[in-house]
Parts: structure tokens; sequence; C-alpha cells
């Protein structure tokens, strides 16, 4: 899988990929007993190529096209017919897409005379893919963002045992067998919650959160038969919940919202409390649906007066903070608008940032354990399924770093991961695991109380 923070080159990852699949249902796909796809695919004529999306990702954030291809010549090898199939279909989706907003297939028409017989060499589900990639971008123009009626919405009360077993994982939305061995071990320790911090990948669309996240999740946690798109007739066991992710968000986040109302959460932000404890989930989602139309993501003005009222209401509850998007990072590569810090972030929860005890996100693929910074102990936490090469830069700046995954120089790959923290009434204890599928075994990198 390939890191991209593009929106079109993730959609157009996504439309291959569910093309591979061999679902173009949507929903009908979807039986809910069990997805009819459960495993990411990989299929050598259609596999996603990674030169072409990693151009288009480069052109987006340019605002440039991608230019016509050479075609293949008699003698090409796969590869090279591979990129010309890709490159041309996404320029004749692109083009597609452009002329039903404008009414204009002035453009669709000259491509497909330049190209003629040239994409008769590509197999037949390009074209499927041209479909799927205008049929996702035409099904989902508005993310439905659910802003409260009354400040005091959004609070779950009774789903948070004074005891609780709370399990924590992000960026686990990959589809692949590392992850989802990694959920059946978490739930062999009877979770009470189970909280994903968000990136259903690649790009959150319906076929992706059915057969990626739901379909596995539903069956590993015991979580009730639903159909698609059918809410849960009663609260279930575990409590389970996901964040809103900028990959959940890129296909406009109508599948995301599906998902949390089968889960029983009531908006992409929310409030579990018990007596001594709340978990304040935040959505950083939803500014960063189009990396190209802004800079660092920001919560709603509203979510933000919420978030002040959960703090000012909390009584003696200490506060975990949620969110899929970093506060700062440890990392030069990962820097926001070329800091160590979201600076806009900052400035909207910085007044309650020292009643906060902890707070954990995701976005970035790593285990990192930050020593205490802009008065807050923050732990990123997004190494639960997504593939990081031991041989991928990392430099660290000044933010201080207590702990963090070390390559493994036998290693191709970082391990992948998750969190717990257990609930004794006012006390809890957090440990930061690795997981080991071939073993099953997790390991313990760094504990703390709370």
């Amino acid at each position: 899988m390939q890191k991209l923070r593009s929106k079109r080159a993730s959609l157009w990852q996504s439309a291959l990929d569910e093309v591979t699949a061999g679902s173009t249902g949507g929903a009908a796909a979807f039986g809910g007993a069990a997805p009819k796809v459960v495993k990411r695919p990989v299929d050598e004529d259609l596999a996603t190529n990674e030169e072409v999306v990693k151009a288009i990702e480069e052109l987006e954030f340019e605002g440039k096209k991608l230019p016509e291809p050479p075609a293949p010549s008699p003698a090409a090898g796969v590869a090279d017919v591979a990129k010309f199939c890709s490159t041309t279909a996404f320029r004749l989706a692109e083009a597609r897409l452009k002329s039903v907003f404008t009414g204009d297939d002035t453009e669709v028409q000259k491509l497909q005379q330049q190209l003629g017989e040239k994409f008769g060499l590509c197999d037949a589900k390009w074209t499927e893919a041209i479909k799927t990639y205008v049929r996702t971008h035409l099904g989902n123009q508005s993310i439905p963002y659910r802003p409260y009626n009354d400040i005091g919405d959004y609070v779950i009360e009774n789903r948070l045992p004074g005891d609780a077993l709370v399990a924590m994982l992000a960026d686990w939305g990959t589809g692949e067998d590392g992850a989802k061995k990694m959920l059946q071990h978490i739930a062999k320790s009877k979770p009470d919650v189970v909280m994903h911090l968000g990136d259903v990948y690649y790009s959150g669309t319906e076929h992706e959160f059915q057969n990626y996240f739901y379909g596995v999740w539903q069956q590993t946690l015991g979580l009730p038969k639903l159909k698609w798109n059918t809410k849960p007739p009663a609260p279930t066991k575990p409590a389970t919940f996901t964040l809103s992710g900028n990959h959940d968000m890129y296909a406009g986040g109508g599948p995301y919202y599906t998902t949390i109302d089968m889960l029983g959460q009531p908006a992409s932000y929310f409030c579990l409390r018990n007596q001594h404890w709340q978990f304040i989930a935040l959505d950083t989602g939803l500014h960063d649906s189009n990396p190209t139309k802004g800079g660092a993501t920001f919560l709603e003005d509203s979510e933000v007066e919420w978030l002040q009222d959960r703090i000012a209401t909390k009584g003696n509850r200490k506060t975990v903070l949620l969110s899929h998007h970093q506060l700062f990072t440890g990392f030069n590569e990962e820097e926001i608008e070329g800091k160590s810090v979201n600076e806009k972030l900052f400035d909207q929860v910085k007044s309650v940032l020292p009643q906060v005890t902890l707070w954990l996100w995701g976005h970035e693929h790593n285990l990192v354990v930050f020593q205490k910074h802009l008065g807050v102990l923050g732990r990123c936490i997004g190494h639960a399924a997504f593939p990081v090469a031991t041989s991928e830069k990392q430099t660290r700046n000044d933010v201080p770093v207590a702990a963090t995954l070390t390559p493994d120089p036998a290693q191709a790959f970082f391990p992948h991961g998750y969190a717990l923290i257990k609930l004794n009434g006012q006390n809890a204890k957090a440990r930061y695991m690795t997981y080991d599928p071939a073993t099953d075994k997790a390991t313990e990198i760094f504990s703390e109380d709370l």
C-alpha cells in the first residue's frame, strides 16, 4: 500500500481496488452476516500503479493534469502497459467528471479521438474503474457533518464501566491480514470499549467501509449482524466507535456516517463518560477532506464551544482527548505547514489543555510517546496497520520524544500495534503495544499511570 495525501489519487486507488475486487454493486455486495469481499485484493492486471498515482498526487498539488502518455510498443512489458492504461483511464475519468458538471463533453470526445485504438490494448476493467471513479465523485459531494442542536448533545452515558478496558487503534482500515489478526487478538482480551481513531483506506468509499472496516469489525467483535445502512436495536457490547480521518472523508464522508450509525455512534465527535473519566473524540477529518484546498486541519467553531462545555461540565472527571490528526509531530517528515505544531488547532484547544490528562491521535503511521509538550501528554498510536518500511527516513525535530518504534534491520517493515487503557475508578493505566501476527504475541513498549 502507498501513502498518499491527494484526494484524487486516493479515489483512483479506491476505484482500482473496487474493480479488482469484483464489486461494483456498492451496498448490494453487503449481506450483513459476511461481506462479499473481506480481503484487499492484488491483481497484476489492475494493480494500482505506484508511479501513476504518485504523479497524480504531485500534479494535483501543483494544479496540473496528467500529460498524455506514449502508447506502449508491441514489445512493451506488463508494467509499461499498466502505466499507460492507468494514466489514460484516469485522464478519461477526469474528463467525464468535468463533463457532468459543465455539460460540455468536448474534452471527452477529443481524448477518445486521440486515443482511438490505443486504449483498446487495455483490459476492460479500466473502463469499469473510470465508471467507479466518476460514480464515487458524484455520489459524495457534501460531507454530512452533524452540528449539535443543544450544546449538551453527543454525551454518551452508561457505556463506560468504572473498571473498563478500553482498546485504542488508529489507521487500521487497510483490510490486510495483519490488521484482522490484531483485532482478533484484541478481542480475546474482551474489551468494554474499542476505539478506532480513523482512516479506512484509500478514500473511505462504501466498498472499503463495508469490506475493510465494518464487516471485519462486526464479525471479530461480535456486533449485531445488520444489513447495510441500518441501526442496531440496542447498545452493543463492546461499545465501538470510529473517528473521522482525512482518508474517511475523501469520498465525501457518506459511508463513514452510515458506519457510525450502524455502530450506534451519534456523530463524528462525542463524549463517552463514567463517574471518573471522560473520553472526548474530536473531528479533525472534516477540514482535511481535500488537502489541496487548505493547510493545517482545524475544528468547527461550534465544536470548539462544545469541547469547552465538556471540560466546563466535567466535574471531577479526568479527560482523555482523541483525534485522528496530531497536535504536534516529532519528525520533520510530518511537519504541519512547515512547523512541528498545528498552530490552528492549538489556538482552538489551548485553553482546555491544562485540564487534559492525555491526548491520543493517529495520522502518522507510528507509535510515538511524547514528553509533555504544550501542556499536554501527546501519544501517537497510528501504527495499527498501514505498512511503513524500516528504510523510510525519519528525522527528529525539536519536540521531545520519550519512546518510539526503532527500525529492526532484519525486518522490512515496522511492527504494528495498539494501546490499552484499564480504568480502575479514579485511576488508570495505559499500555502501548506492538503486535506480531506470525506469533500472535503483543509486546509492551511503554506504560504509564494516569
